[in-house]
């Protein structure tokens, strides 16, 4: 029946779901097959799931066909009679946790009528099991929120997510007075990707025209919020009063474990914002990962955050500040951190060089790619891994982009390293837990990758085992005789076990022993 031309019982459908009438949609569901509802099959395989009550199915976002981002959820309605059934089966349902709209109601409902759009908001409405909302590319966030009613303050929210929309002061103020009204909330995103292009033609100011004096104001009403363990404020332009506000309310955020500050205003200068967000952040033990990316931090600023930060935050992410390495910082306190795009000083490697060989080093993963290292830097960072076993992730490079200015020489730099032939102890103390120095780095040699490679298996006997079966063709058989064979058998044993594809190996060694 798929694209089939509408007939007789299709006419009569939409004659009773026009806005003239009141749909009895309980009384016509029981005659109506989904092919009838819409004639879209991405939307219909949507409607069945929703009919259904299907389990699997907790979250819808409708949104324009520009904002589309293709996952399963995401439903662009083809008229108003369609519109209309996705309320009701919304209504109904006891699985639909998330709901979501991406786009301006122009760009949404651009097919449908204004009075089945009011009938679909009052539905949402009365959905009583939705725990998480996402709004984006809104400029009528305090009207739509109106319409909702009880759904957008009831005690089962507990995620709010409001990306790149049109707000000025007043807007801007309301909506974090609904954050403060709700109890339950968890988690909040409040944020402006970079590329976010602002109509000028909107009703509403743009919130980044908004002062920092505004923004700090708003930010005080998140002090009721003391339940959010997760907060993210990006894009934001935040400045001096509202990281004193942010740093005045952390202290009761005690449930906190991710926070985001990306893309604002941190830092610079003697980089007192930072200073004023470390101190509110010494009382959230729960901490874990802090996002400050895209800001203005410096290694003043660095400092503070590896000293004064809680012991509980273990990821720090850098990106794109100011930070130099400039002078001897001790970086081994977490286990990812990522330096990613900063200007980093010709002493840079040094200074993460003496916290990797330090035995008290807990770093997993770094990241520092577009940072100029060259071969210079990336055989100091080598040398330093030798004896190094936590290290899993030392990205230097990000896809084909060479901005750290490493040749074939400095990878190269890493096989001593990962792979050292000089004796049977020295290969069996390489490295083998480093597995990634980039994604998909630029003139990485085949020897390097392939022992990369090598040390992604978990058993790292067997990689030890491998390299020394790869690098040692003839192994002395000596000083097992003169411990009168009681090695012999361990060592039939680990033969059979690493050596078990390599016959010739095995021969020869069973030939050295009876010679």
């Amino acid at each position: 029946s798929l694209g089939r031309e509408p007939g007789p019982g299709k006419s009569c459908l939409a004659a009773m779901l026009s806005p003239a009438n009141a749909p009895d949609y309980d009384a016509l569901v029981a005659t109506t097959n989904v092919e009838d509802m819409t004639e879209d099959e991405d939307n219909r395989y949507i409607l069945q799931l929703m009919m259904d009550d299907d389990g699997d199915f907790s979250g819808l976002c409708l949104c324009s066909e520009s904002n589309a981002m293709d996952d399963y959820d995401e439903y662009h309605p083809k008229s108003s009679e369609e519109l209309g059934w996705v309320g009701h089966f919304a209504k109904k349902s006891t699985h639909l946790e998330e709901f979501g709209l991406s786009g301006s109601d122009d760009e949404i409902f651009s097919n449908c009528s204004k009075q089945s759009v009011d009938r679909f908001i009052d539905d949402i409405g009365k959905c009583n099991h939705i725990k998480k909302l996402k709004f984006n590319y809104r400029n009528d966030l305090p009207a739509l929120f109106r319409k909702m009613g009880p759904v957008m303050t009831n005690s089962n929210i507990k995620h709010y997510h409001v990306g790149d929309c049109d707000l000025g002061a007043e807007q801007l103020y309301f909506l974090f007075s609904v954050f403060r009204d709700i109890k339950s909330l968890e988690a909040l995103t409040f944020a402006y990707s970079n590329d976010y292009d602002h109509d000028s033609s909107a009703n509403y100011g743009h919130v980044l025209d908004a002062s920092d004096i505004i923004k700090a104001g708003c930010i005080k009403l998140l002090a009721a919020c003391v339940g959010l363990h997760t907060l993210n404020l990006y894009g934001l332009s935040l400045s001096t009063h509202s990281c004193t506000e942010l740093g005045a309310i952390f202290p009761r955020m005690a449930s906190l474990q991710f926070l985001n500050l990306n893309e604002n205003l941190i830092g610079g200068g003697v980089d007192d914002t930072v200073e004023t967000l470390v101190r509110g952040l010494v009382e959230c033990k729960h901490l874990h990962t802090l996002f400050m990316q895209n800001n203005y931090i410096t290694d003043s600023g660095l400092e503070m955050l590896i000293r004064g930060l809680p012991t509980s935050v273990s990821s720090l992410y850098l990106h794109g500040n100011q930070i130099a390495l400039a002078r001897q910082l001790p970086l081994l306190r977490f286990k990812e951190l990522e330096l990613s795009d900063n200007p980093l000083s010709p002493g840079a490697p040094q200074v993460v060089a003496a916290s990797l060989v330090n035995p008290e080093c807990r770093l997993i993963g770094m990241e520092i790619y577009d940072t100029n290292i060259g071969d210079e830097g990336a055989t100091i960072l080598a040398e330093s891994l030798r004896s190094n076993r936590r290290v899993v992730k030392m990205r230097l490079a990000l896809y084909s982009s060479n901005n750290t200015n490493i040749t074939e020489a400095g990878w190269n730099a890493f096989l001593p390293s990962l792979y050292n032939t000089a004796s049977i102890n020295d290969t069996h103390g390489s490295n083998h837990t480093l597995r990634n120095v980039g994604f998909i780095p630029r003139n990485i040699s085949q020897g390097v990758q392939t022992m990369l490679n090598l040390n992604s298996d978990q058993n790292k006997s067997r990689v030890a085992a491998t390299k020394i079966l790869q690098a040692h063709r003839h192994l002395d058989m000596k000083p097992i005789l003169s411990r009168r064979l009681d090695l012999l058998p361990y060592v039939a044993m680990w033969l059979e076990r690493f050596a078990e594809s390599q016959l010739d190996l095995k021969l020869t060694l069973i030939f050295d022993f009876v010679r």
